[in-house]
């Protein structure tokens, strides 16, 4: 690495942490002031404020991190025509692919640690930050990790409904089984007070079969049953019934209920791969906005060229919504409503970078 490309990443960095500073910054008293309407009339510290408030601000890292490096780009570009120092460099045969190398190095940095944060960070400090709510607004404390009132149709003419599902329990409150015959006429109901994993065996306690198609119905009471349904597992592998709080081994384990269950998964799968998505498009912005800010024209303005980098930023989130509206509705598969966008960007910016490394 030479000593101009170095000084290009340490700029980038410096960049990155002054405008990170700010955003955070901006962010931290604009949480701050919505946790004093949700906490007015509680008790509680300012210790206590400013955690609460430090953990909104680890919940949005990862929306704030794309804006973050795209203004960091603009800003590094910027300094660099302003001073000339870009080019001199490309006048003595400096090359625009090269000085790419840093910057999408820190933009790979970025991205692992915004996966970390999904898979790791943010589920925490989701369940600290609740658990801290429930401190300071006294209220009382839920059951670990749970959520309520699920239904599924299984493809096997069954209808299921289950009361509570705790993950930290493993196990499964009140479910009921409502089947069908040919039909579709209902046939059994089944009830079971809950069903426990004891020992690496799903066991069912209370359970009562009763068969309504005879007048009257017959009742079978059964006390404890094992059960092999791999459902109760995936069920329990979940920690809350909010699918924006879902980490993306959740989403893929709910995926995986629903598809057996033959249940349509594709905004499932649009959140599952927009989260891998948002983090790529950190290099995306980079590698879009690198060759866009750079200009040789005598007739160069700081304002227009931030101008227009910053209407590249947002015609690249308009399209990215767009796609992904498009997706929800059933017009694009999952993954072409998220990733395409993602490759459109990729290949305009690719053809930028040659354009302007070219000799003219």
């Amino acid at each position: 690495m030479n000593k101009f490309v170095l000084y290009i990443l340490k700029l980038f960095i410096k960049n990155l942490l002054i405008i990170s500073i700010f955003i955070l910054l901006i962010q931290y008293l604009s949480s701050g002031y919505g946790n004093l309407g949700s906490l007015e009339g509680y008790k509680y510290s300012m210790i206590d404020f400013i955690i609460l408030t430090s953990y909104g601000i680890v919940l949005g890292i990862n929306q704030l991190i794309p804006i973050i490096t795209a203004v960091s780009i603009m800003i590094t570009i910027i300094i660099l025509m302003k001073n000339n120092e870009l080019l001199a460099y490309m006048s003595i045969g400096g090359s625009i692919f090269k000085l790419a190398v840093p910057l999408i190095f820190v933009g790979i940095i970025l991205v692992c640690f915004m996966l970390y944060s999904e898979y790791n960070i943010i589920p925490k400090t989701r369940i600290d930050r609740e658990n801290m709510l429930d401190k300071m607004k006294n209220r009382p404390k839920s059951i670990g990790n749970t959520y309520y009132n699920i239904w599924f149709v299984n493809k096997g003419n069954i209808i299921t409904n289950i009361g509570l599902v705790s993950s930290s329990e493993k196990t499964v409150y009140d479910i009921q089984e409502y089947v069908l015959d040919n039909n579709g006429q209902l046939k059994y109901v089944n009830k079971i007070e809950k069903i426990v994993k004891e020992n690496n065996i799903w066991n069912a306690y209370n359970i009562q079969i009763i068969d309504v198609s005879q007048n009257p119905p017959k009742i079978i009471f059964k006390q404890k049953e094992v059960t092999n349904d791999i459902t109760w597992e995936k069920l329990t592998n979940i920690s809350s019934g909010d699918i924006r709080s879902y980490n993306p081994k959740e989403l893929y384990t709910l995926i995986q209920l629903y598809n057996e269950k033959g249940i349509n998964t594709n905004k499932l799968k649009i959140t599952l791969y927009f989260k891998f998505a948002s983090a790529i498009s950190v290099i995306i912005l980079i590698i879009v906005l690198y060759p866009m800010s750079i200009n040789f024209s005598r007739n160069y303005s700081i304002v227009r060229n931030a101008s227009m980098t910053l209407m590249v930023c947002v015609i690249f989130i308009v399209i990215q919504q767009s796609f992904l509206s498009l997706g929800n509705n059933g017009i694009f598969p999952p993954i072409v409503a998220v990733f395409m966008p993602l490759l459109i960007f990729l290949c305009i910016s690719l053809a930028i970078i040659y354009y302007k490394n070219k000799p003219s």
